[in-house]
């Protein structure tokens, strides 16, 4: 197993970091996610839970203001469960369970990542969890009780564990729920897990069937509502963070080639990407690189929706601890590589800081810097950078692993360690993390080969508008830089 160098140094930052973090929200004169009410989306998921619990139409109306129902008809009928819930127990229950599933998430990556879960890694993993705030997804998803981070997990059960994961019914249920997690099935077929992939195929279809027995006019989503993006929200609300949104803002492009075009080569580069992932046997890369390229691609993706950029901060702080910590000796170089690793993951993830935290930095506050277009592309284009520098990691002489002993998706145990000074007559050249070469028909002792080395930046957060910063109640007013808001830039 791996051990995180510098754990001390490690801790003291991320605690001095959520110091900072209750600090920020404490001052900040805006809404936040922690006012105890029933936030917008988890009101409307609730109402519309009570339509298919009375056997009522579930896409012929909208719900708060000209909120409509934007979800597949299974979403629907799980839904029902929720309207017998009075408003505090469906807070508590619904935010409570966001947190907790987004501990979750983050233990799966510790663990995929090779560290064993000690007392030291779940003291982690909260420090981690009460850093999350910061981000501006993860913050967007808690102010309007969205459902990303539940969709993650089903997800994240699908691919990270190394035992007992979820066959493909995950990525199944979570596409159910709401379409766009169908896109990560991508990372199944570069697993090779084709049984899976069929798993979870035949899982959604399931969900279409009970969809269609449960919801009366479940034929209403099929064929019409689907193909109105604009029920989810317009492309000129700053908080649409795809690439046929920024398009739209930055340049008038709305759709046609040249966003089929974007599509195409942000699709390519997250191919070669998990190439680099599963050379590396790096799931977590690949969950995280795949999420974020799902929300660029889709047709409409609000910044909440880039909660994959978690796993893919905890990614980089764990990938850069390691490189540096193999390298750096005695107990001041362990507590440097923490040091180093910490400042790494809150580098790659300032694209996506929350507004309560670093107004000024914060993506709505970039949509109206002078400099522009850059300042609106600022939050989709990090995550546009970062899966391209994977994709191109992968092809840099030197970071190469060796040919590897198992399936990319399978289960791995950890290599057994190798004496330094074997030659290569005694180390076969596929081992999965040795080296040797050989030069003038002499050999060069082998040298120990990370894994770590393709192991890349975490992302962070996109903004969907929030409400006007004064009068919250209990179902808040439509967002003044909200999903059905226009900009007036």
């Amino acid at each position: 197993m791996k051990k995180l160098y510098g754990l001390p140094t490690v801790v003291t930052l991320l605690a001095a970091l959520i110091g900072v973090i209750v600090y920020r929200f404490s001052i900040y004169d805006g809404n936040s996610a922690f006012v105890w009410r029933v936030p917008l989306d988890l009101k409307i998921y609730w109402l519309a839970g009570g339509e298919v619990a009375q056997g009522a139409d579930l896409y012929d109306n909208a719900y708060i203001g000209n909120l409509p129902f934007t979800y597949p008809p299974f979403s629907g009928t799980l839904f029902k469960w929720l309207s017998p819930l009075a408003d505090d127990p469906l807070i508590l229950l619904w935010q409570g369970g966001t947190a907790l599933a987004l501990f979750t998430v983050i233990m799966l990556v510790l663990r995929e990542r090779g560290l064993k879960l000690s007392p030291a890694m779940w003291l982690l993993g909260i420090l981690l969890l009460c850093c999350t705030p910061a981000n501006e997804p993860v913050h967007g998803t808690l102010f309007f009780g969205q459902i990303n981070i539940f969709l993650m997990l089903l997800v994240a059960l699908d691919l990270l564990p190394r035992k007992r994961a979820l066959p493909g019914i995950g990525i199944g249920l979570a596409a159910g729920m709401k379409l766009t997690p169908a896109y990560m099935g991508l990372v199944l077929l570069f697993q090779k897990r084709w049984w899976q992939a069929t798993i979870a195929i035949l899982t959604f279809a399931v969900t279409v069937a009970i969809g269609f027995v449960t919801i009366p006019d479940a034929a209403e989503f099929w064929t019409d509502a689907i193909f109105k993006s604009s029920r989810v929200g317009e492309h000129t609300n700053p908080g649409a963070q795809s690439i046929r949104s920024v398009m739209v803002r930055a340049w008038g492009i709305d759709g046609g080639w040249v966003w089929l075009a974007a599509v195409v080569v942000v699709f390519i580069l997250t191919c070669l990407a998990l190439r680099t992932a599963m050379k590396h046997r790096n799931n977590s890369a690949a969950l995280a690189l795949a999420g974020i390229s799902s929300c660029l691609v889709s047709p409409f993706s609000w910044y909440h929706h880039w909660v994959w950029t978690v796993p893919l901060a905890v990614v980089v702080l764990v990938s850069v601890n390691q490189a540096l910590g193999r390298r750096l000796h005695g107990f001041l170089g362990a507590q440097l590589a923490g040091f180093v690793s910490v400042l790494a993951m809150c580098a790659v993830t300032m694209p996506f800081i929350s507004a309560p935290v670093w107004l000024s930095a914060a993506s709505r506050s970039l949509n109206h810097w002078d400099l522009q277009p850059w300042g609106m592309l600022a939050f989709t284009g990090a995550g546009v950078i970062y899966i391209a520098f994977y994709a191109v990691w992968g092809f840099i002489p030197g970071t190469q692993p060796a040919k590897e002993t198992t399936t990319p998706g399978s289960p791995q145990q950890p290599a057994a360690a190798q004496p330094a000074a074997t030659t290569t007559a005694a180390r076969p050249a596929h081992s999965v993390n040795t080296e040797s070469t050989t030069r003038g028909g002499h050999s060069r002792a082998a040298r120990t080969i990370s894994d770590e080395t393709a192991e890349m930046p975490a992302v962070g957060p996109e903004t969907r508008a929030f409400p006007a910063s004064q009068d919250i109640t209990d179902i808040p007013d439509t967002p003044a830089y909200g999903r059905h808001s226009r900009s007036e830039d």
